[in-house]
């Protein structure tokens, strides 16, 4: 079986090979991905060290949330306006000099949780752009039959990324007892941004195949459809209810125990993303088939919840954490390929930015319920309170399901 997934994993990656654009894509994920797994390890940290409230890390997720949101209600069709590859560079820029910001402010003990809020309301800026754009560009410069084998590929080389480097950098996060070698952590974060920008240009050079309605050529794919907002409502209590919490549970207990055993998590996260890539290189052609995956995924989350209910102990925690990496990028491979597969061209902009809202807007906010949540209860609790409301929306969801299928006498 092993044998057989590893096969499969590098025939995927000779994807790359066959197609450049997504070859640049692939690699440009891997160099963003490789500095912000510092960030990610880095900033809950910083945060703890600063305050020690549980809390400040969910208003800080939750400031982040504010501008994609705002993006939503406001200029939701700013991308269809726009070339999101234009955009998305010009993103890349500014996050180089948020995050050296950063960097120059860490490393001078210039930080406070006042400034960590300011930071993260400049960074959500940026990033409620940045999101939709760079899903928007997959869709128009990948052939759509790649679609869902480049965002398994994708994952997968996230997932690799987002191992190595909390590994190699949690001895000096976890050894430091000032913020010096926090600061190294967001300074390579922002040389990892910059490496990233040529790949984009290059990516451009080559050209689009799509392309919004206005810049249509008769020779371009300019197949999709309207998406029903009912499939927005899943992924966002995917967000909120489901996989968010992660976010907040996983830097929580690694500040608590402060033992760097535990950041075997990481290896039990990559080993689930591995799976779900290796599950998710196709798609569901209907959104039922994919409602249907969604809800499956939320059964798994229940379980990975359920065990770290039970206990932290490393026994428990790291096939916890294998669940939930393995549930939530099965969801989000399958939902993402669907939704950029099957939106049409002239709104794939719009589309995205909706995936925007009611994901990077709606995570930080879970952050936010989820740290109210542990400094109320213990982290144990916690999680045995989003399992059972978790089962809740299953339930609730299976009766709207039946109500909608039941035949009228």
């Amino acid at each position: 079986m092993a044998g057989r997934s590893i096969v499969r994993g590098l025939r995927l990656l000779r994807i790359g090979y066959r197609e450049p654009r997504l070859g640049l894509l692939m690699l440009d994920n891997l160099v963003t991905t490789l500095g912000a797994s510092f960030t990610l390890l880095a900033l809950p940290f910083l945060v703890m060290r600063l305050s020690g409230r549980a809390l400040d890390l969910g208003v800080t997720a939750a400031i982040e949330a504010v501008p994609s949101l705002c993006l939503l209600l406001f200029f939701p069709h700013l991308l269809d306006r726009l070339q999101p590859l234009r955009v998305l560079l010009t993103c890349r820029l500014l996050f180089v000099a948020s995050n050296a910001m950063v960097c120059v402010l860490t490393f001078m003990g210039m930080m406070s949780i006042g400034m960590i809020y300011v930071t993260a309301l400049l960074g959500g800026i940026v990033w409620a752009v940045a999101y939709p754009a760079g899903r928007a560009v997959f869709p128009m410069y990948v052939h759509r039959t790649l679609v869902p084998a480049g965002n398994a590929v994708l994952a997968l080389i996230s997932g690799v990324a987002t191992v190595m480097l909390p590994l190699l950098a949690g001895s000096v996060v976890l050894g430091s007892q000032g913020t010096q070698g926090l600061s190294v952590a967001f300074g390579i974060d922002a040389l990892c941004v910059a490496l990233s920008i040529p790949m984009l240009v290059a990516v451009g050079r080559r050209g689009a195949i799509r392309l919004p309605a206005p810049q249509q050529a008769p020779s371009l794919d300019t197949g999709g459809t309207r998406i029903p907002r009912r499939f927005y409502a899943y992924v966002l209590v995917s967000s909120v209810l489901v996989f968010g919490p992660v976010q907040v549970l996983l830097p929580i207990m690694l500040v608590e125990r402060n033992d760097p055993r535990y950041l075997l998590v990481y290896v039990a996260q990559f080993a689930g993303i591995g799976l779900a890539s290796m599950l998710s290189t196709a798609t569901h052609a209907d959104m039922r088939g994919v409602i249907r995956r969604i809800i499956g995924c939320w059964t798994v989350a229940v379980s990975g919840y359920v065990l770290l209910f039970a206990g932290t102990g490393l026994a428990t925690v790291l096939p916890a954490f294998f669940l939930l990496a393995a549930a939530s990028n099965v969801y989000g491979i399958q939902s993402q390929s669907w939704l950029q597969m099957t939106a049409a061209s002239q709104h794939i902009g719009q589309e995205m930015t909706w995936l925007s809202a009611v994901t990077l807007g709606a995570v930080p906010i879970a952050a936010l319920c989820t740290g109210a949540l542990v400094d109320t209860l213990q982290p144990a609790m916690a999680a045995g309170a989003i399992a059972l409301a978790i089962l809740m929306a299953i339930v609730l969801s299976g009766l709207r399901r039946s109500v909608q299928v039941r035949p009228l006498a």
